[in-house]
C-alpha cells in the first residue's frame, strides 16, 4: 500500500478590518449576483502561488509581518483587464507596509515561486465583455481601506474551494 501526499498551492493575502471587509464583501456579493459569478473573500494578494509545505510558509509569513501594526491602503482607481484573475479590480497604491511585507516574502519564497506584485482588490472573477467591465469600473468606491491581518490561502482553480488556512493579526 502506498501513501499519497497532497501538495497545495498557497497565496498570502492582506485582509481587511471588519468594517472594510463587510463593505468590500457586499460589493463582491452584489456583483456576483448580478453577473452570476463566484463569491470570494476580499483581499490583496501580497505573494502568490507557492507550492510549499504549510509549516514552512507559516514561519515565513510570521517572520515577514514581525513588528507590523494595522495600516491603511489607498485606492488609485478601478480598472479591468482580460486577465481572469484581474477581471475588474481596485488598483491600490503600493505603500511602505505592503512593499515591506512583499520584499520580506520574496526573500524567503523566491526559491519556491516568483510573484510580480501589483497590489489590487479584485471585485469579480469572470470572463466578460469589455462593456460590462467598463460599467463596473465606473462604480463609486471609497478611497481608503485598513489592513489588519495577513492570511495564508489554500488555492484552487475552483474559487468556491478557496480556504483561509491561517490568519495572522497585525
Amino acid at each position: 500500500m502506498s501513501i499519497v501526499f497532497f501538495s497545495y498551492m498557497y497565496a498570502i493575502w492582506a485582509l481587511f478590518e471588519e468594517n472594510d471587509d463587510k463593505y468590500l464583501s457586499k460589493i463582491i456579493e452584489d456583483l456576483s449576483e448580478v453577473y452570476h459569478s463566484s463569491k470570494f473573500f476580499p483581499h490583496i494578494t501580497v505573494y502568490g502561488l507557492a507550492d510549499i509545505k504549510l509549516r514552512i510558509i507559516e514561519k515565513v509569513v510570521s517572520d515577514s509581518i514581525e513588528n507590523l501594526k494595522p495600516f491603511k491602503v489607498n485606492k488609485i482607481g478601478i480598472n479591468y483587464s482580460d486577465d481572469f484573475w484581474k477581471t475588474v479590480f481596485i488598483e491600490i497604491r503600493p505603500n511602505h507596509e505592503l512593499k515591506l511585507i512583499n520584499t520580506r516574502l520574496c526573500s524567503k519564497l523566491k526559491k519556491y515561486a516568483t510573484y510580480e506584485f501589483a497590489p489590487h482588490i479584485s471585485l469579480i472573477y469572470k470572463k466578460m465583455k469589455s462593456s460590462e467591465k467598463m460599467k463596473i469600473s465606473n462604480m463609486k468606491i471609497k478611497n481608503k481601506f485598513t489592513i489588519d491581518s495577513i492570511a495564508i490561502q489554500q488555492f484552487s482553480e475552483n474559487i468556491a474551494e478557496w480556504k483561509i488556512i491561517r490568519n495572522f493579526k497585525l
